[in-house]
Order: structure tokens, then C-alpha cells, then sequence
């Protein structure tokens, strides 16, 4: 059995994994794990500067209640809904095998998120179907096709990201739905939604896990709200998968840092709201010089122009070009001398 699906993360090697030369992380730029390129909310960095001593040596809320709470306020769901846990690793590893038996039919994405394919294999003993995202077509979801593919293939569970990694690409909530009322009931769906703050407000499916009993949503809080090294995720699921779900998390799910930080995290939406935005208008230079090289490219009729070719040149374009830099000090907006990259090709 492979040990673990590749991650990347390797620019922690050039920082130094035994945290002795921390320094050096205003020199590294990481380019191969999708973190945050923006600080947490400025709440959650005075709360925890403010409480730091406490918050390192007090034993944390035993199920995370108030983070609970707090994340059923902000998002309209029913906190009998909601099961936190320490990243959506840990939620994916303790929940997935209660959810499909071994040797059970799995449908994924191709490609997606690495971590769904060696799980769904090696942990699960599962028979993996593929559906193909064309890179001619953008890699976008035809949702009339999708829904033929798992009515033939009759899966036990569906995996998804959306939107989807490491393509980018969103599959509108609307069709997602459309998808769901066609396909029966008893077929599972995992629905991680790391990324689906990106795609515009209103876009999860977190409220659909009360009305329908095969859906679960798993929602990670790293990289939305840039918490990566707190981890801190939860998932929603009808009342009774929740409650069948809970008896596999130990106590303290999450630790007191990280519960206090993703509190006030979502408790600042106009702060993330803004960098979202942000976001939005600083990566239109970078699509423009993608798009720009999709003039030789075959195109499907009513899409996009495929950006995950042109991003691996793009890279390539980052190393040789500093108007193209990622800055690791983006107040000055310039690339810093001597800056080292780690960068994971898709």
C-alpha cells in the first residue's frame, strides 16, 4: 500500500522542518499547497496575541460547543448538523469507512484532489470509476452527461470537490442540485466544499444536507478563512448520519487556538468578503496571460478555454519573469531577493 497520496508541501523542507530556521519563511514563497495568500481576519490575530498563554495551556471546550454554535449561527444550519474535527483530513479519515463498505463502488472526478483516489483505494479496497473532465472543455462538469454516468455506473458513493482541485473549476449550485434530484438516495455524496467561498456567496450546499438524506458536505476552514496551520474543519450531515458519525471523534476534535481563531474568523465575514474580492481582481492579469495562449487551443462550444495547460507554463513563466512573482511581501508588491520556490506541477 502506498503510504500516503502526494500532498506537496515540500517548501517546508527549504524552511526547515525542525523549525529551527522559521525565519527563513519571509524568504520561502510555497507554491505547491494552496494556502491562503492572505493573513487570518484581524480579530483572530488580537484574540489569540491577547490570550496566547491561556489559550496554550487551558484544556479546550471537550466538543467544541461554542465553535459549533457559532458556525450554525453564521451559517443557518442546525448544529445538531455539524461534527467538527481537526482539518478535513481527519474527517475524511475517521468517516469515510463508516460511510462505504470495502470493496464498494466509488465514483470520482478526473482529475481531483489526490487524496480521494488513494483513499477511496488503499484505505477502502474501493472499485474506483472515473468521470473525465475534458481538458477541451475547460474541465467543466456537463451535468446532463454527469447524471447518465452515475445512473450506469450505479455507484455506492460519489466523491466531489467543487469547486473542483486542482482545476479551479465551480460547477454552479444550481446544477449540482439538478444532479442530486436525479440520481436516487441511496447513493452517497461527499460534497467538499474547501473552496466554494471563492465561487460567490450563496454557492454551498450546506443547507441541503437537511432535506436530503445522501448528501454531506465537508467544509474545511484552511483556506478559505487562512487557518491552514490551526486545522480546523467540520462537516453537515442529516441529523441521523451526524449522530451515527459523532461516536468516531475522540474528544477535544479541535484545539483551543484553533477553536477561538475560527470563531472569530467567522465572525469577521466582511474582512473575508473583502479578500475574496481581492482575489477575484488581482488574478485577472494572470487569466488574461493564460487566455492569451489559448488561441491554438480546441474549444467546446459555449465554454472557456481550458486554463490548466496554460497554468503549467504560466509557472514555468513565474520562475523566469518577475512581473509574474508572487510576492512574499506583498505590501511592497516586489519579489524578494534570493526568494526560494517549491512549486508542484499538475
Amino acid at each position: 500500500m502506498n503510504e500516503s497520496a502526494e500532498h506537496g508541501g515540500n517548501f517546508f523542507r527549504a524552511i526547515g522542518l525542525d523549525f529551527r530556521t522559521l525565519s527563513r519563511s519571509r524568504e520561502v514563497i510555497g507554491a505547491d499547497v494552496l494556502d491562503a495568500w492572505f493573513d487570518p481576519s484581524p480579530r483572530v490575530l488580537a484574540a489569540l496575541r491577547e490570550y496566547l498563554p491561556f489559550l496554550l495551556r487551558a484544556s479546550p471546550p471537550t466538543y467544541a460547543e461554542g465553535l459549533v454554535e457559532t458556525i450554525a449561527e453564521v451559517r443557518g444550519l442546525d448544529a445538531a448538523s455539524i461534527l467538527p474535527g481537526a482539518g478535513s483530513s481527519s474527517l475524511i479519515f475517521a468517516c469515510l469507512p463508516a460511510l462505504i463498505e470495502q470493496g464498494a463502488r466509488v465514483l470520482l472526478l478526473d482529475p481531483t484532489y489526490s487524496e480521494y483516489s488513494h483513499f477511496a483505494r488503499h484505505h477502502l479496497g474501493a472499485s474506483v470509476a472515473s468521470y473525465r473532465l475534458a481538458p477541451e472543455c475547460g474541465f467543466a462538469i456537463c451535468t446532463d452527461d454527469f447524471v447518465r454516468a452515475t445512473l450506469e455506473i450505479a455507484p455506492a458513493a460519489v466523491l466531489l470537490v467543487n469547486p473542483n482541485s486542482p482545476t479551479g473549476v465551480h460547477w454552479p449550485r444550481r446544477e449540482a442540485l439538478r444532479w442530486l434530484d436525479r440520481i436516487p438516495e441511496s447513493t452517497l455524496v461527499w460534497l467538499d466544499e474547501t473552496y466554494v467561498e471563492y465561487a460567490g456567496a450563496g454557492e454551498s450546499l450546506e443547507s441541503e444536507t437537511a432535506r436530503r438524506p445522501n448528501l454531506i458536505v465537508l467544509k474545511s476552514m484552511s483556506k478559505v478563512y487562512a487557518l491552514s496551520g490551526l486545522r480546523v474543519a467540520y462537516l453537515v450531515a442529516p441529523a441521523v448520519l451526524r449522530r451515527r458519525l459523532a461516536r468516531l471523534i475522540p474528544p477535544w476534535p479541535v484545539g483551543l487556538a484553533a477553536q477561538v481563531a475560527a470563531v472569530e474568523a467567522l465572525r469577521d465575514p466582511q474582512y473575508y468578503a473583502a479578500r475574496y474580492g481581492d482575489s477575484r481582481t488581482t488574478r485577472s492579469p494572470v487569466a488574461v496571460e493564460f487566455l492569451s495562449r489559448g488561441n491554438r487551443s480546441r474549444r467546446c462550444p459555449g465554454r472557456a478555454p481550458s486554463s490548466h495547460e496554460y497554468l503549467r507554463e504560466a509557472v514555468r513563466r513565474f520562475l523566469r519573469d518577475p512581473r509574474f512573482a508572487v510576492s512574499a511581501n506583498r505590501r511592497q508588491g516586489r519579489r524578494p531577493r534570493g526568494a526560494s520556490f517549491s512549486v508542484r506541477l499538475l
